[in-house]
């Protein structure tokens, strides 16, 4: 079964197979969510189980006819930015960070390639603005097309080429 017959099966009332969403998504969640707020452990597992829990109570408000995985990282997005007005995430200083990936010599082209492995590169985009960071990790932490990119930030699929080009000349110049 799709992603959208799954949600169509829970809107006709058979809320049991929604699980299979989570099964399917979970990881990606948790993955998405971790690296867009940087928390520990319990904070992102409970960011990504908000985050299921408001796709299940707000199921219905989800149109099969569009893809149902970007309308789900646009919840987990909102809950990160929710808990971010909530908690004032306290942040390392520019500073701390610059020294972190102050000996780093690798072009950003070399970010796809390096992606988990890099924890400078890592820590270069947590520095970036969260408009940057986003896109940063939606294209090439998870893979998303710039349509998706699009849907799940609720921007112009022409800005998101923008944004992201402006993420990697911001990053290039940390780096």
């Amino acid at each position: 079964m799709t992603d959208e017959e799954i949600i169509k099966t829970v809107q006709e009332g058979n809320s049991e197979v929604y699980g299979e969403i989570v099964k399917r998504y979970e990881k990606q969640i948790y993955r998405y969510i971790k690296r867009l707020t940087n928390q520990e452990y319990d904070t992102v597992e409970d960011l990504t189980q908000d985050t299921f829990i408001s796709g299940y109570e707000n199921i219905m408000s989800f149109d099969v006819d569009q893809k149902f995985s970007s309308w789900l990282y646009r919840v987990a997005h909102n809950k990160c930015i929710d808990f971010f007005r909530k908690k004032r995430v306290k942040t390392t200083t520019t500073e701390e960070k610059e020294e972190l990936i102050e000996s780093n010599d690798k072009l950003i082209e070399e970010l796809e390639i390096e992606k988990e492995k890099n924890l400078k590169v890592n820590m270069a985009i947590e520095s970036l603005e969260l408009k940057y960071r986003e896109v940063i990790l939606l294209y090439y932490f998870e893979d998303k097309s710039y349509e998706d990119i699009s849907d799940i930030l609720h921007i112009q699929t022409s800005n998101v080429g923008v944004i992201l080009n402006r993420a990697k000349e911001k990053l290039k110049k940390i780096l």
